[in-house]
C-alpha cells in the first residue's frame, strides 16, 4: 500500500526523533565516561582518619557512616584512612595521603590523636585539623569538636539506679582521661540521685579495642556483685560479652536495643548532625576553635527497650526534660572521693572547668584494679 505524503512525513519525524534521542544518550554517556572523573576530582574533599577498622562494629563505623551522609547532602568526596596509630610517623603519613587527594578538612576519629597532631598541622595551613576531643592540647593550628556525651551518661545512671537490684553498677572504660571521667562523674550523679547508697565500680582496660582485656574487666564487675553496667570502648564486643554473662547493660551504639533483651538502653548518635554542621564551617574565617554539641542541638539521646518499668522510664524522661530546659549536671552539691567540695548549692561547674580541669571522680565511686 503506496503511503500518503503526511504518513511520510510523520514517519520522517518519528525517526528523526529517536536519532535525537540516540545522540542525546550517546552524548550524556560519553560526558560521564571521560569527564566525569574529572568533576569528581573537582569536588570538595574531606579527610577521616580512623585508629580502627572503618567496618567494624561500634562507634568508629557510625561516624564514617554519618560523615558520609553529610557529605553526601554536599556533594563532598570523602577519603577514609583507618586503622591507623597515633605515633607521629603514622599520622604523618596518612595526612600526607589526604592532602595529596586534595582533602581540604581532616577528621580525627579518636581522642589521642591531638598530641602528634600540631607539627603535622603546621606543615598544611590550607587544611583544617579537627580533633575529636574538647579537653585537651587546643592548638591554634587545629579545632576541636566532641559530643556532650555526660549528658546522656547522666540518664544513664539514673536509668541503672532505678534498675541495679544489688545496688552495684559497674563501668568498663579505656583510660582515665578527661572525657571519661567527665563521662563517668555523670553516669555517678545520675546513680546516686535515684540510688544514694548504691556502689559505682570502675574498670580501665588501658585500650580502645581489647576483647581480652574487656571480658577479664566484665568478670570482675560481675564478680564484685554489679548486676548492670555501661562502657566507652570503640566496639561492641563488651555489650556481648555483657550479655553473655547474663548482664543488663546500656549500650553505647545505635545497634545495641537489636541485640539483646539483656540491653535496657542505648545511647545514640546522630554522626550525619555532628559532621553537618562541621562541614558548614569556613575554618579561616571564624574564632571559634571548640564544637560541643549535646542533647539541645539533637546529636544524642538515650533511647530505652521496651519493657522497662513503668518508674524507671518516666524518671529519665522526666530528667531528660529537664536537661531539655536547661538543667546542668554538674550543679549543687559535688563532693570528690578525696572529700574535696568540687561545687556547692546554688553553683554550677563552668563549661571550661567541665573540658580541662576535670582530673577528680565523684564521691562514690570506687576504682577496681585488675587482679
Amino acid at each position: 500500500m503506496k503511503l500518503s505524503s503526511h504518513d511520510m512525513l510523520k514517519r520522517r519525524f518519528v525517526a528523526f526523533a529517536l536519532l535525537q534521542a540516540f545522540l542525546l544518550c550517546l552524548a550524556i554517556f560519553l560526558s560521564i565516561h571521560y569527564f566525569g572523573s574529572a568533576i569528581w576530582e573537582k569536588r570538595d574533599a574531606v579527610g577521616l582518619i580512623l585508629a580502627s577498622p572503618k567496618d567494624a562494629p561500634g562507634w568508629p563505623r557510625e561516624m564514617a557512616q554519618g560523615l558520609q551522609k553529610a557529605c553526601n547532602e554536599r556533594s563532598f568526596n570523602l577519603y577514609i584512612e583507618d586503622n591507623v596509630n597515633s605515633d607521629d610517623n603514622s599520622l604523618a603519613q596518612v595526612t600526607e595521603n589526604l592532602v595529596n587527594k586534595g582533602v581540604k578538612k581532616i577528621f580525627l576519629a579518636n581522642p589521642g590523636y591531638q598530641h602528634n597532631l600540631e607539627a603535622i598541622a603546621r606543615r598544611y595551613p590550607q587544611v583544617e585539623f579537627y580533633a575529636n576531643s574538647v579537653g585537651e592540647t587546643i592548638s591554634d593550628r587545629m579545632f576541636n569538636y566532641s559530643v556532650r556525651y555526660y549528658e546522656v551518661r547522666y540518664l544513664a545512671g539514673i536509668l541503672a539506679g532505678l534498675h541495679t537490684k544489688t545496688g552495684i553498677v559497674g563501668y568498663l572504660a579505656p583510660f582515665p582521661a578527661l572525657e571519661t571521667r567527665r563521662d563517668v562523674n555523670a553516669f555517678a550523679l545520675g546513680v546516686l540521685k535515684v540510688r544514694p547508697d548504691a556502689r559505682i565500680i570502675v574498670q580501665w582496660t588501658g585500650q580502645w579495642i581489647s576483647p581480652e582485656k574487656e571480658n577479664k574487666a566484665l568478670y570482675i564487675l560481675k564478680h564484685e556483685g554489679a548486676d548492670v553496667m555501661t562502657y566507652f570502648a570503640a566496639s561492641q564486643h563488651p555489650a556481648q560479652e555483657a550479655a553473655a554473662l547474663g548482664l543488663d547493660y546500656i549500650d553505647f551504639h545505635g545497634a545495641g536495643l537489636n541485640f539483646s533483651q539483656h540491653c535496657i538502653a542505648s545511647i545514640e548518635t546522630d554522626w550525619q548532625k555532628v559532621y553537618g554542621k562541621l562541614l558548614h564551617i569556613n575554618g579561616h574565617k571564624t574564632a571559634n576553635k571548640v564544637y560541643w554539641q549535646g542533647m539541645l542541638d539533637d546529636v544524642i539521646t538515650l533511647r530505652l527497650a521496651p519493657g522497662l518499668t513503668p518508674q524507671e522510664e518516666a524518671l529519665v524522661l522526666r530528667a531528660r526534660q529537664e536537661l531539655l530546659q536547661g538543667y546542668p549536671v554538674f550543679s549543687g552539691n559535688i563532693t570528690d572521693r578525696e572529700g574535696h567540695v568540687r561545687c556547692q548549692e546554688g553553683e554550677v561547674i563552668a563549661n571550661n572547668s567541665l573540658r580541662e580541669q576535670m582530673d577528680w571522680l565523684v564521691k562514690g565511686v570506687e576504682i577496681i584494679e585488675t587482679r
